[in-house]
C-alpha cells in the first residue's frame, strides 16, 4: 500500500525563471501601451500651433503698441445673432456713445474647438453704426467673432478696431 505522501504530487515551486518570465510580459506590457498612446499623441498633432510665432514675437512691442492705440480710442461694440432668419448685428460707438457710421467690418467666424464652420463675414450698414450680414445657417451654441474694422475696404488696410468676441446663440 502507498503512502499519502508518495501518491501526491509536489508543489510547484515559484523559481527564478518564473520571477524573470512575469517581470517582462509586466514591463513589456506597459511599454506596449505607452508606445500605442505615443504614436497616437505625435501622429495627430506636429507641434506647430503657429509658423510665424519667431516673426511676431518681434513684432511684439508693436503689437503692444497698437493694443494701446486702440484701447485710447474708447471703441465700444455689441455683437449679437438676431431676427429670422438668423442675421449676425455688430453695434460701434465711440467712448462717447456717438455711433461709428461709414465702417468697413469683416468678421471671421467659427465654433470654438474646431475650424470646420469657420466663415468669414463681411457686415453692411443697416443703420448709423449698426452693421449687420447673414448668418442663417448657424446651429445653436457658442461662437467665436472676430471684428476687423477699418476707415478703408480696400485690402491691406490699417485696421481701426479688432477685436475677438464670445458670441452665443441659444437653441
Amino acid at each position: 500500500m502507498k503512502h499519502l505522501s508518495e501518491s501526491a504530487r509536489p508543489a510547484r515551486e515559484i523559481r527564478g525563471g518564473h520571477v524573470l518570465l512575469a517581470m517582462l510580459a509586466f514591463f513589456g506590457t506597459i511599454i506596449a501601451v505607452d508606445s500605442v498612446l505615443i504614436y497616437k499623441a505625435v501622429s495627430t498633432f506636429g507641434g506647430v500651433e503657429n509658423v510665424n510665432a519667431y516673426r511676431e514675437g518681434l513684432a511684439y512691442n508693436q503689437r503692444i503698441a497698437v493694443d494701446e492705440k486702440q484701447a485710447a480710442l474708447g471703441w465700444q461694440d455689441r455683437v449679437e445673432a438676431r431676427g429670422t432668419p438668423l442675421r449676425l448685428s455688430v453695434s460701434l460707438q465711440d467712448r462717447d456713445g456717438v455711433a461709428l457710421a461709414r465702417r468697413h467690418v469683416v468678421a471671421d467666424v467659427g465654433r470654438p474647438a474646431t475650424n470646420r464652420f469657420d466663415r468669414t463675414l463681411k457686415l453692411a450698414e443697416v443703420s448709423p453704426g449698426v452693421y449687420e450680414a447673414a448668418f442663417v445657417d448657424a446651429e445653436p451654441g457658442t461662437w467665436v467673432v472676430d471684428l476687423r474694422v477699418s476707415a478703408s475696404s480696400e485690402t491691406g488696410a490699417a485696421l481701426d478696431y479688432q477685436v475677438r468676441r464670445r458670441l452665443w446663440i441659444a437653441p
